[in-house]
Parts: C-alpha cells; sequence; structure tokens
C-alpha cells in the first residue's frame, strides 16, 4: 500500500485539506484548532480529531451547546482537531488501484451519518455497488479519487469518501488501507469491475512489488 509518506498526509486531516484546497479538489470548508484556542465556528458543523479514524470522536453539532460537546470529546482523542461545515446530501466511496479507479458505490447508513458503529456494526448500512447514478458522476467520482491519490502521493491502492448534495462532490478524505475482507468496500467495488477477490489480493501483491523493481 502507501509509502510512510502518502500514509502520513492521508492521516492528518488538516494536512489532507490543504492539498485538496490547492490542488483544486472540492472538500467542505474547515478549520484546524488546537487545544486551548476559542472554538468558533458556523452551526451547524462537524467536529473530527485531526488524525483519528474510524469516526472516534467524530460528532455533529447543531447547537452552541452541543458543539462544546462535540469539541470536548474530540479533544479527549488528541490535542488538535477540524471544525467542518456539514453536508447534507449521499454519501459514495471509490476505490483506486494504481493503474485506474474502480466503480463507485453508495453507504446509505441507517442513523444520522456513518459513524462508528455503522461501519462495524452489521446491518446499519446499505451498500448499493455499483452505485446507481448517471455516467457522468460516476466518471467525476472516478476522476477525483485518482486526483486525490495523486495529490497524497499515494500508491497501490486506496479508498476516497464523497459526499453529493445534489449539484456538489465534496472528497472527505482518502483511506490509505481500506478494509479488505471479501465483504469490505473496495473488494465489492472491485466484484463490479469484474476483479475476484483472489485476483485483487494477488494484483495488489503484483502493484506493491513494483515499487522494488
Amino acid at each position: 500500500g502507501a509509502g510512510y509518506f502518502g500514509s502520513a498526509l492521508a492521516m492528518d486531516k488538516g494536512v489532507t485539506k490543504q492539498l485538496f484546497i490547492n490542488h483544486g479538489i472540492p472538500t467542505p470548508v474547515g478549520r484546524i484548532f488546537s487545544k486551548g484556542q476559542e472554538v468558533d465556528f458556523p452551526l451547524p458543523c462537524i467536529v473530527k480529531p485531526c488524525s483519528g479514524g474510524s469516526s472516534i470522536g467524530v460528532r455533529k453539532a447543531f447547537t452552541r451547546e452541543e458543539l462544546d460537546v462535540a469539541v470536548a470529546e474530540a479533544f479527549r482523542c488528541e490535542d488538535e482537531i477540524l471544525i467542518e461545515q456539514v453536508i447534507t446530501g449521499r454519501e459514495f466511496t471509490c476505490g483506486v488501484l494504481e493503474d485506474g479507479p474502480l466503480p463507485p458505490a453508495e453507504v446509505i447508513p441507517k442513523g444520522d451519518f456513518y459513524d462508528y458503529a455503522h461501519k462495524y456494526q452489521d446491518g446499519l448500512i446499505t451498500e448499493i455497488c455499483p452505485a446507481q447514478i448517471s455516467e457522468e458522476l460516476t466518471a467525476e467520482i472516478q476522476r477525483l479519487s485518482m486526483e486525490v491519490f495523486k495529490c497524497l502521493k499515494l500508491r497501490v491502492y486506496s479508498r476516497m469518501d464523497f459526499l453529493y448534495d445534489g449539484g456538489n462532490l465534496y472528497c472527505l478524505e482518502a483511506n490509505t488501507l481500506p478494509g479488505m475482507t471479501p465483504t469490505s468496500h473496495l473488494p465489492q467495488e472491485a466484484k463490479a469491475a469484474g476483479i475476484g477477490y483472489e485476483e485483487l489480493c494477488m494484483k495488489i501483491i503484483d502493484l506493491s512489488m513494483k515499487k522494488y523493481q
């Protein structure tokens, strides 16, 4: 998978967001706050630990009281947090192999948003793969996924997450080591492209070995 540099870039949400902005990749408006700094951000918003994973410590806030609670929870995880505008819409994810993008999938959480419980408890999401969307939207998700792959200096394979508000796409982040069980998003997207699980694993190995040639 990704090397140490790409992994470090993608893990830091603040660095990722700045790179997205510099490369013209659409992303929600956001700001980094450090512990001890006064937090002021337009509501509604979503609060995230800056370098966390699996949506741990992530909360939505619609009131000032909820924002205070969300900020305190995020700062329990680490000393820097990211606060972003809330984007309401459909959620898509798109895997990338180094030689091209896979068909995107739509993720529909049975609840407010795709949090930790939705990611690891059975029956809390519906996944539609490939996503039932227009060819134009499919192509744009795939194009942006490759742009993210390049700007974060990723290698071999990864998966990008998007929100679509009906008119605009927003890239949230890149997953440098996405889940690889047979039912995970990336293998399901590969399956939709005609790549079986064993073939996908061998392809990842082959692409990885090319790094050392």
